[in-house]
């Protein structure tokens, strides 16, 4: 079974890439132990005209758009990808220098599944840190039949907030969460293909 109006997608099945630069080359890694993503949202503000002797009535067209900050939060575990990019951005910060190999603004996109297209969720292959990262586009048993959904690609991303540590509190057992803000340029939905 598919996504229908009778089965509604589930919001737990999702990954997050960042576009990622080793040796100088561009490509896109899932961060591992991403718990929770919001904020993707756009507002329009209006621009109101008002008719000259009608004072009961306004035309309102659609004028500037702003892109609300995302929040990613993380399991504190092995994946460092969020906290080595705010590094960057606060190195930017404080020299004005960028890195090539570093950039500040990157793209990030989150991958949405339909786990009952797939049920026993993507197919994962072990990364450098030896943690799960799913490769289903390039694992040629799944590519006619991909679990992705849908995509998210957000443009030009950068860390404005960072969150290290979360309370800590010897008194309980809370898994510690790391959580970025990220400013950006834009988003837009990608459809799987078939």
């Amino acid at each position: 079974m598919k996504v229908s109006p009778r089965n509604p997608l589930r919001t737990y099945q999702f990954r997050v890439r960042v576009q990622s630069f080793s040796q100088g080359r561009a490509g896109d890694g899932y961060v591992a132990g991403v718990r929770s993503v919001s904020g993707l949202r756009t507002q329009i503000a209006p621009f109101e005209v008002w008719e000259g002797g009608n004072n009961l009535h306004r035309y309102a067209n659609p004028n500037k758009i702003t892109w609300e900050p995302i929040t990613l939060e993380q399991g504190i575990a092995l994946d460092d990808t969020l906290e080595s990019w705010s590094q960057v951005v606060i190195n930017f910060a404080a020299t004005g220098k960028v890195d090539a190999t570093r950039p500040v603004k990157r793209e990030v996109v989150i991958d949405v599944w339909d786990e009952n297209a797939y049920p026993q969720g993507p197919p994962t292959q072990s990364t450098s840190a030896g943690l799960p990262a799913p490769q289903p586009t390039k694992l040629a048993a799944y590519e006619r039949t991909t679990p992705l959904f849908r995509s998210y690609r957000i443009f030009n991303a950068w860390i404005s907030k960072y969150q290290a540590l979360p309370k800590l509190d010897s008194m309980t057992s809370e898994v510690a969460i790391l959580s970025v803000e990220l400013m950006h340029e834009g988003w837009t939905r990608v459809d799987a293909t078939t």
